[in-house]
Order: C-alpha cells, then structure tokens, then sequence
C-alpha cells in the first residue's frame, strides 16, 4: 500500500537559473580546453537545418565572472539545497506515516520525445535534480496515439516556453513518439531510487496487461 500525495514545487526556476549561472561562468573556454586535447569538432547545433541559429557554444567570450560572483552563486546554489531538504522533510506532516515522502514522480519533460533538433527547451525538468545532487530514474510509459491525444484547446500559457511547447504539438508529427516520466529521490539514495523504479516499472507492467 502506497500513500501518494501531491507534490508541491520548491522555487524551481531559481534552481535552474542559478544552475545556468554556474555553468555560463565559464563554460566556453571548459569546452574549448576539452576538445583541444582530441582536436574534435564542436558541434554547432543538434538541429537538422542547416541554417539553425542556435549554437551550443557561443561565438565571442561571455562577460568575466569574477571569483566573488562565482561564489554568490554558489552560496545561493547551497542555500536553495537547503531550503528544498526543509520542504522535503515537511511532507512528514502530510504523509500520514510520520515520514518524508520516499520519492517523487514528476514528467521528465514538458512533451513528449521531440523531432530530432526540437529538444532546444524543457532541460529544467531534469537540470533542478542536478543542482539538489538528487539522483533521478527516467523511465518509458506510453507512446503517443494521434487518434487519442488530440491538440486541446489554447490555454492561458505560464511562459513563453509553455506557449512554444504548446505550439509545436501536432499529434502525427509525434505519433508513436515515446512519453516518460521521472522517479526521484534524495541525494544518497540511489539504491533506493532503483529499488524503487523496479515497483513503479511493475505496476506499469500489470496495469498495461489488464488494459
């Protein structure tokens, strides 16, 4: 028997955006020192035009970030992770086991498994575990039926990323493409994580089987 109980996000764009501050700090020239060393190439998009804007890296030196701002970043990066452990532990409240919550399970991203180059947006899904150290299992539920899952109604959008998610739907341009979702635990508890996945992964099994 498992109590399940909704999850309440915890500042979640400022994790991401602290994570971005960090890693733009100086990422180009971590990049540039890497592939020095083989000579490889850098890939300048994933998408397949050829005339893509994006590119992974950009072409002129970002800003200098000094020692200090690199720190400030740290040190909100380290108090984020704190305050996440404080709501963590506050679901004892609510759990009715006078335990935390074991786990989360949350969507891996805002759609379903994108065009090739369309995977440009949504990485906040997944990048707010990296900043918590908190380890995560993605893992296939469904596939998408174009018959069934029809584009809904506009809606009032959250962001301009909610609005781009929304409009790059169409259902045959992502049928059959696969849908998962993310079980999440606690920094530490990998294991856990696993063990817990293999139940998750047999109550999809059964539940697909009956259906």
């Amino acid at each position: 028997m498992h109590t399940v109980i909704d999850w309440k996000p915890h500042r979640h764009l400022d994790i991401c955006t602290v994570a971005l501050d960090i890693w733009r700090s100086g990422y180009r020239e971590d990049l540039l020192a890497t592939v020095a060393v083989t000579k490889e190439p850098i890939l300048d998009t994933m998408s397949p035009d050829p005339h893509a804007p994006e590119s992974i890296i950009p072409s002129q030196p970002q800003s200098t970030v000094s020692a200090y701002e690199l720190w400030q970043f740290q040190k909100q990066k380290r108090e984020l992770r704190e305050e996440y452990l404080d709501h963590w532990e506050a679901t004892t409240k609510i759990t009715g086991t006078g335990r935390p919550v074991d786990a989360l399970i949350a969507p891996v991203a805002p759609f379903a498994a994108p065009p090739h180059g369309k995977n440009n947006i949504g990485a906040n899904y997944t990048l707010v575990w990296n900043v918590l150290d908190y380890p995560s299992l993605a893992f296939p539920v469904t596939t998408v039926d174009s018959v069934l899952d029809v584009v809904k109604p506009a809606h009032e959008f959250l962001s301009d990323v909610d609005k781009t998610v929304y409009e790059r739907y169409a259902p045959e341009k992502f049928k059959h493409a696969p849908v998962g979702l993310q079980l999440i635990g606690r920094t530490q508890e990998d294991e856990s994580v696993l063990g817990m996945g293999e139940i998750v992964d047999k109550a999809l099994a059964s539940y697909k089987a009956k259906a």
